[in-house]
């Protein structure tokens, strides 16, 4: 998920027209709405919503637009696109009946930002567009919230895209219109979103100006869930500036307000960070005590990825210990979860390929029997025959499918096989050079692999690079770095390109050379 569509959903929603129903049958509905505004988790926002939705139909259309709308965000926050689409749909086309262009904009801002969150960039910006055309113009406060949302939102597409530049334009322009508005929710918004860009211009000194104002807003409005990613952003400048203790207390606040708002994953999330952060100090006694309880944690709740990643720490920790026996163990049972991750993955696309097959073949046999009864009727043999010949051509076309993907998974067994006998050979690797792919990425500096090449990484092109190594995936390290998977690429392939190779396993064999 984007860092600006996690936490920009999270103002969307305002109390826009509760103040104009005050009479009692609109009580349940508006006290619902404002609960639901007021929740820090979206599940409980959708619980509370659920609740009224049987009442909304009675409480005009202004409560039911809001409904709509709050359902549809809600929804967004959860990456339920279809859900999210569903609610917004219904909202666009009673905003245009009532001509309510200041919902309408709300809903243009929502829906971009749904289709920002699947990576759809161009829908995403012509969807803002609508909502900036409808607000031009209009200098009245509502309006002017309403377009600064949608400005703010809009630079998160140009942050994802790497064009930092038009971002930092956007965000500034929509920090302008809430500084003019003294709205303090959107000045802690936009000051984040600045943070999040100089953070990845690698501008630390901006990057920590705008967050710890972007904090005491969000402080003083105890917007919790905000909080939690402000505190995360700080951990992260922190521990690229090197400043683990400033770290570790980031992430231990992050931690906090993850336990507050009961939001397990981040929970787990932050504790991870934790522990790398008391490695990083070089106390590797707590750093183990993290990796263990997540471990436990992530079993229970069923968390494979974070269980995976706490075995990497673990793994880290036992190699620093020098015992290697224990750290080639924490590494195999990392792998081993990788590849069953990944495996759960091509097993759950088999599955719902196989229900569809079923659910096809029964539609089939409905046809079937439906147009055979027609057939008898009118004693039409050359139809029948036609139709029959119609099923059966279906049928072959979904079995040959269910073939495709059964040996295509079969291929990809093969491969898993393939790539376990050549982990044994780099297990053996391991012992004569006393270093993995991943260690070796540790502990190479940035300074002195420069040195190495003609042409010099960027800072960002060497953590692509070093994550790369360590066995994560395009979209592990696009999550890790908080970037989009093509820009990941985008600086695999420019890296690639300064060392002379063409892919990762060049890469790793340049870096043997050079060791």
């Amino acid at each position: 998920m984007h860092r600006y569509f996690i936490f920009s959903l999270a103002l969307i929603f305002s109390i826009h027209c509760l103040a104009q129903e005050a009479s009692a049958p609109y009580k349940e509905v508006t006290q619902g709405l404002s609960d639901a505004f007021e929740a820090q988790n979206p599940r409980e926002g959708l619980k509370i919503l659920n609740r009224i939705s049987g009442s909304i139909e009675q409480a005009g259309d202004s409560l039911q637009l809001e409904y709509l709308i709050a359902s549809g965000i809600a929804h967004g926050q959860l990456g339920n696109a279809d859900s999210s689409f569903y609610f917004l749909d219904q909202a666009e086309a009673l905003s245009q009946k009532r001509s309510d262009d200041l919902l309408l904009i709300k809903v243009y801002n929502t829906k971009g930002l749904v289709l920002m969150g699947l990576s759809q960039y161009e829908e995403a910006l012509s969807t803002f567009q609508k909502g900036l055309a409808i607000g031009d113009g209009r200098n009245e406060p509502k309006y002017l919230e309403a377009i600064r949302k949608i400005l703010g939102n809009s630079g998160g597409i140009f942050y994802d895209l790497g064009d930092f530049e038009g971002a930092l334009r956007q965000s500034q322009q929509a920090l302008e219109i809430s500084k003019a508005l003294g709205d303090s929710s959107g000045l802690a918004y936009n000051h984040l979103r600045l943070a999040i860009t100089y953070q990845a211009m690698d501008n630390i000194k901006n990057c920590l100006s705008h967050l710890n104002l972007s904090n005491a807003i969000l402080t003083t409005l105890n917007d919790t869930t905000t909080l939690l990613y402000v505190q995360n952003t700080l951990g992260e400048v922190y521990t690229k500036a090197r400043n683990y203790k400033s770290a570790l207390q980031s992430y231990g606040n992050a931690n906090r307000l993850a336990i507050a708002i009961a939001n397990k994953e981040e929970e787990l999330h932050t504790s991870l960070s934790i522990g790398n952060a008391y490695f990083n100090m070089g106390d590797n006694g707590s750093a183990e005590k993290i990796g263990l309880e997540v471990i436990a944690a992530a079993t229970k709740n069923g968390m494979a990825e974070h269980r995976k990643n706490a075995y990497d720490i673990l793994y880290r920790v036992a190699f620093k210990r020098n015992n290697l026996r224990e750290a080639l163990n924490f590494r195999n049972k990392y792998y081993a979860l990788k590849d069953s991750i990944a495996n759960e993955d091509v097993k759950s696309r088999i599955a719902e390929l196989e229900t569809r097959y079923e659910t096809e073949k029964k539609k089939e046999q409905i046809i079937k029997l439906t147009l055979e009864n027609k057939l008898n009727t009118a004693n039409l043999a050359r139809s029948r025959n036609a139709i029959i010949a119609l099923v059966v051509g279906s049928a072959l076309f979904i079995l040959l499918l269910v073939v495709y993907f059964t040996m295509r998974y079969k291929k990809q067994q093969a491969e898993k096989e393939a790539q376990e006998l050549q982990m044994e050979a780099l297990k053996n690797r391991f012992i004569e050079l006393h270093a993995s792919p991943a260690q070796l990425a540790v502990e190479l500096g940035f300074d002195e692999f420069n040195e190495k090449l003609t042409t010099h990484l960027t800072e960002r092109e060497f953590e692509t690079l070093k994550l790369s190594l360590e066995g994560k995936t395009n979209a592990e390290i696009a999550d890790k770095l908080f970037i989009s998977i093509s820009t990941v690429k985008f600086h695999l392939r420019n890296t690639y390109a300064k060392m002379g190779v063409d892919n990762r396993k060049e890469a790793f064999q340049f870096m043997l050379k050079t060791s």
